[in-house]
């Protein structure tokens, strides 16, 4: 068995790896290079088989919808077969059809992916692929169990423990998964050894607090950072309006319709939502609205007393103190505003705390860029360090 990252041993996101057999050769994630510089186009992934047909691919997983996971589908060979979930591919359509700049062949290609489910095998010639659903910035997120050859590849995707959903990790490992022969893993926080993430509840109870304190609580955050939205909605008292615009009641809608059965978490929340200009019952009552960085927005916050008012900053602050951000000015639209955000990914303890449950021979990072401290965390492990395009034969 041969596995292959083309792209992610160095950098976070624009990622893709390759598991393959004689038999079968699959693709986990093809997403666009991050950036902070305006104007940034990511590079083109090129992959032998996938991108042309110099070769063969029998399909392309992707763990979840986040752009630097997917966004270089359209580079994928269309007889390819493409898997998703299910809520992550309805919330792609949303997305890609709600776009200012709508691409239609991007839909007609989502329209062709296919959906697995939480915990149930997936065969692709001689591979058996168990997809898990696990806790990340994005809903329906995944981490693949792949056995093939007498070998298991536990492959993490993008993941966190202090989420809304964080605890189904252990459960996951320990009923379902066990010990296994190497784990891929994401390592998005190595570089920052020593930070802490605060929990989504944690940030909950803290919106509480600045909605008694001031009666316009304005939160701009991530528009598919969906788990935060609810949560957030769920923290409005009764007789206060909790807003949002059409697109994101419609995102939020649809997660509720796919999850709600499986969880109250995700019965749908108290939410109006509005075109153009909040209820004027608003200025009276007062309550939450989720809010973008754009003129719509603020020409809608400008209509209340700044006094009164808080804006929540509830996404990477790396965006806020790039050089040329506009947040800055967005965010001096009231008075006050603060932070309010927790990572999408796993702290540096809590992917040691994976790798032990998982007990692998071998621990392959990627989707970081500081591989080599992850030696740290597993003194007594081996680990992988691999080049993007190396081969590592099992």
């Amino acid at each position: 068995m041969k596995l292959c990252i083309h792209r992610g041993t160095h950098q976070i996101g624009g990622i893709a790896t390759e598991i393959a057999t004689e038999k079968t050769r699959i693709i986990i994630d093809m997403g666009d290079v991050l950036s902070l510089e305006p104007d940034f186009v990511s590079a083109p992934l090129d992959i032998p088989g996938v991108t042309d047909t110099n070769g063969h691919c029998d399909a392309v997983l992707f763990t979840h919808y986040h752009g630097d996971h997917t966004g270089q589908m359209l580079r994928i060979r269309p007889e390819i077969q493409i898997y998703t979930g299910a809520l992550a591919k309805d919330i792609m359509r949303l997305s890609s059809a709600h776009s200012y700049q709508k691409d239609e062949v991007l839909c007609k290609r989502m329209e062709t992916i296919r959906t697995f489910s939480a915990g149930k095998p997936l065969w692709i010639g001689d591979m058996k692929i168990t997809p898990f659903c696990i806790d990340h910035s994005a809903v329906d997120s995944y981490l693949f169990l792949i056995e093939t050859e007498g070998k298991r590849i536990l492959y993490t995707g993008d993941f966190r423990l202090h989420g809304v959903r964080g605890k189904t990790m252990d459960k996951i490992l320990d009923r379902w998964v066990g010990k296994v022969d190497v784990v891929v893993t994401e390592g998005t926080t190595i570089s920052r050894m020593d930070s802490k993430n605060v929990t989504e509840w944690d940030l909950q109870a803290r919106l509480k607090a600045y909605l008694q304190q001031y009666k316009y609580v304005f939160v701009l955050c991530a528009t598919t950072n969906l788990d935060r939205i609810i949560a957030c909605a769920r923290a409005v008292p009764c007789g206060k309006y909790s807003l949002c615009d059409a697109y994101q009641f419609e995102l939020v809608k649809t997660v509720s319709e796919h999850w709600h059965e499986f969880s109250g978490f995700y019965e749908m929340p108290k939410l109006t939502y509005f075109h153009q200009d909040p209820p004027t019952r608003f200025t009276e009552l007062g309550g939450l609205m989720f809010v973008r960085a754009n003129s719509k927005f603020k020409s809608i916050i400008r209509q209340f007393d700044p006094g009164q008012s808080i804006i929540l900053y509830s996404i990477w602050d790396g965006y806020r103190t790039k050089p040329g951000s506009s947040i800055p000015g967005f965010l001096a639209l009231t008075d006050t505003w603060e932070p309010l955000h927790t990572s999408g990914h796993a702290s540096p303890e809590d992917l040691r705390h994976v790798i032990e449950k998982a007990d692998p021979d071998f621990v392959i990072p990627m989707h970081t860029d500081a591989p080599q401290k992850i030696q740290t965390l597993f003194p007594d492990r081996t680990v992988v360090l691999l080049k993007d395009g190396e081969e590592f034969l099992l």
